[in-house]
């Protein structure tokens, strides 16, 4: 198989589409081979799934998956804190208690955790939400032996005879091996009620990421309006309007949360020391006004037993008359670099004020998305701002990055016909094709674009170049130092005209110069330039 099309990889052959370009803009890209910027990982691309996605389940999940690079789901999640209700041994929830009266989500067949965990041979790994927030008869917080019996089904050994011990209610959730010994095990001829986990798996599922509930800052601590996530460490008043004498209790505040962490911390790892598990955080800087003291009371006493944080973020973006419903696509494709840089240099603050010395917990974004009810008028834009954000947090060195989600504006239809947001990660899996892969330098010089350089383990560079201008073209000169070049390469292109086409990429050849090429971008669009190394 020629480079050529080993560079296309998943990709299929696309004829370019090209546009009668607008007044042009320039600028300068020099890609520095030599300097490494970060390291693509195999769970750094990702998505959170609802339970209640029918998807979920589809034998075709992984082809819809990693032909964008995504390789780790989110499980459970989903609207209204579905996490912190969610029994994965059962596979029955509690109950909203932040609806009036308490309802009981719904989660389809097969969506169980031992059919999820055979998609992840297929597609990768997972980021799993362990629940915090309710205790399997729904009267008290989440409990911490269950979340060990979930590490001991997932990556437990059969033969282990270490035990896990008891709940708080009395129930003894017996060893590490029976719950690994179930895993392994083929379904009984008599349903003991356990055989949806019973998927013939010997070998350890290796799932790496585990957090410690969701949006936990969000149980009613700071108020009404934030009381969506189901805590019951505090009990819930009978009438739910009565839910603000549950304000500023002890049980539900971040102290208690980094106490409560712990436990969970030491009794997951005590079956699995290889795990990494993290704390639910309020996002730095933007946050703070409604959970002003969460992330440092929580750092303060727990930092030494955290392994990352896990944030979630969708940026507020403006919006444009007359109807103010349109987002303001200029705003949203500059808000990245604005607010994220923000964030880390916020975050990096508190750990070196609340961390102990030298721990520094790395950083997972487990729910990414642009808000889903203002109208983006150019679809494309949309895979633009997925593209850019996600190669931005990989070089920024985050654990993780889960794209909110499948559906729902997400990478897919509801018809599961691949979306702009599909198309903008599958142009970034393009330059960072596989767990390895580096990203490096790349300094840019003019307005209006942005850049992100890889070299993947493959021999080739990558380099894919956004132009957040709508109006005008971008005429950019690529340079590579530190890297020896062939005279041919591939160009990919997505903007305006694929998104009305409703297609992915366009592909085309590309000759070089020397060790530079000058490539047109239109407005609102992103390129990508692959060039192998010379022998």
């Amino acid at each position: 198989m020629s480079w050529k099309l080993k560079a296309v990889g998943v990709l299929g052959f696309a004829s370019l589409l090209v546009a009668v370009l607008p007044a042009q803009q320039d600028a300068t890209v020099t890609v520095d081979a030599g300097k490494t910027v970060n390291v693509l990982t195999n769970y750094a691309l990702g998505v959170m799934m609802q339970a209640g996605d029918g998807s979920l389940n589809d034998p075709n999940l992984a082809k819809m998956l990693l032909p964008a690079g995504i390789r780790t789901i989110r499980y459970p999640d989903g609207w209204d804190g579905v996490a912190d209700l969610y029994h994965w041994s059962t596979y029955r929830p509690n109950k909203w208690e932040n609806s009036n009266p308490p309802k009981v989500g719904y989660y389809p067949p097969q969506n169980d955790f031992g059919h999820f965990a055979l998609q992840l041979d297929k597609v990768g790994s997972a980021l799993i939400t362990v629940n915090y927030g309710t205790n399997m008869a729904g009267n008290g917080g989440g409990d911490p032996v269950e979340a060990a019996a979930w590490v001991a089904y997932a990556n437990g050994d059969p033969a282990s005879n270490s035990a896990l011990g008891k709940d708080a209610s009395g129930h003894d959730w017996n060893t590490v091996g029976y719950w690994a010994t179930m895993r392994a095990s083929a379904p009984l001829t008599d349903d003991d009620g356990y055989n949806f986990l019973r998927i013939n798996h010997p070998a350890p599922l290796h799932i790496k990421l585990w957090e410690v509930g969701n949006q936990v800052y969000n149980n009613g601590y700071y108020g009404d309006t934030h009381g969506t996530e189901t805590d019951w460490h505090a009990p819930y008043p009978e009438n739910a309007k009565e839910n603000s004498k549950r304000h500023h209790d002890s049980h539900l505040s971040p102290a208690a949360y980094a106490a409560g962490f712990k436990a969970f911390a030491q009794a997951m790892k005590a079956v699995d020391p290889s795990i990494m598990v993290g704390a639910s955080m309020a996002l730095p800087a933007i946050d703070y006004g409604f959970a002003p003291d969460w992330d440092q009371d929580v750092l303060k006493d727990a930092c030494k037993e955290i392994d990352f944080v896990s944030l979630q973020w969708q940026p507020s973006i403006g919006s444009l008359p007359p109807d103010w419903k349109h987002m303001d696509e200029d705003q949203m494709l500059s808000v990245p670099e604005n607010d994220l840089s923000k964030i880390m240099k916020e975050l990096l603050y508190i750990y070196g004020k609340d961390c102990p010395a030298g721990h520094i917990p790395k950083v997972a974004f487990s729910s990414l998305s642009y808000p889903n009810w203002q109208i983006v008028d150019d679809a494309q834009v949309s895979g633009l701002f997925a593209a850019h954000t996600m190669a931005l947090l990989t070089e920024m060195g985050s654990v993780n990055i889960d794209w909110n989600e499948f559906h729902q504006k997400g990478l897919y239809s509801d018809d599961n016909k691949p979306l702009p947001v599909f198309y903008g990660i599958q142009m970034l899996h393009i330059i960072a094709f596989q767990p390895g892969d580096l990203f490096v330098g790349a300094e840019i010089k003019g307005n209006g674009i942005v850049a992100h350089a890889t070299h993947r383990r493959s021999g080739l560079y990558g380099v894919m170049l956004i132009n957040k201008d709508g109006h005008s073209s971008s005429r950019v000169k690529v340079v590579f130092n530190n890297a020896k070049i062939q005279a041919e390469g591939i160009r990919f292109d997505y903007g305006g005209a694929q998104a009305k086409a409703n297609t992915g990429p366009a592909r085309s050849d590309l000759k070089m110069d020397g060790n530079s090429v000058i490539v047109t971008i239109p407005p609102y669009s992103m390129v990508d330039i692959v060039v192998p190394e010379a022998k």
